[in-house]
């Protein structure tokens, strides 16, 4: 019997794909659990347009990311965090401000997309992994510097003091 999938099934095939099983399997377990339908003429040809249309969109996409990428290979994207006497860094970059400053030049990305082993607290460069799909990666550029230098408590607490006028 000819059936459609409907869903993916491990050893039978992936969404849409047209196989030939028994007629007991497809009746007594495709069919029922909602895993499959009969595969008519108006069904193969309904499918066979769904899944082009859906090569085309993957192959739009895939075109879109590869541009991204190339683009996003120039780039050198600036983050500032304030720096104590000591040299300490206060704060970090994550992967969220990454996408929130992509998202500014017109790439939409969610965090997820990019990948770092730990937040970044280090001043200087970085190089940082977007992962646009599975086989589409870009490195991008990261560069950390000192916003200004933080009074450490005891300037505060002298300009406290001060007596108001």
């Amino acid at each position: 019997m000819k059936i459609i999938l409907l869903k993916d099934i491990p050893k039978l095939g992936k969404k849409f794909e047209i196989k030939d099983v028994s007629d007991g399997y497809a009746k007594n377990f495709l069919l029922l659990r909602g895993l499959a339908e009969a595969a008519t003429t108006e069904k193969i040809k309904s499918i066979e347009a769904r899944r082009n249309a859906l090569e085309q969109e993957k192959q739009t996409q895939k075109e879109n990311f590869e541009r991204q990428a190339k683009q996003m290979a120039a780039w050198k994207l600036e983050f500032f965090l304030k720096v104590g006497e000591d040299k300490g860094v206060f704060g970090a970059i994550s992967e969220k401000e990454i996408a929130e400053k992509l998202t500014e030049k017109g790439i939409a990305i969610a965090s997820e997309q990019i990948k770092m082993e730990k937040h970044l607290k280090d001043l200087g460069e970085h190089i940082v992994k977007i992962k646009f799909s599975p086989e589409i990666e870009a490195d991008l550029e990261i560069v950390i510097k000192p916003e200004k230098e933080v009074k450490t408590k005891t300037d505060s607490k002298s300009k406290k003091s001060k007596p108001a006028k």
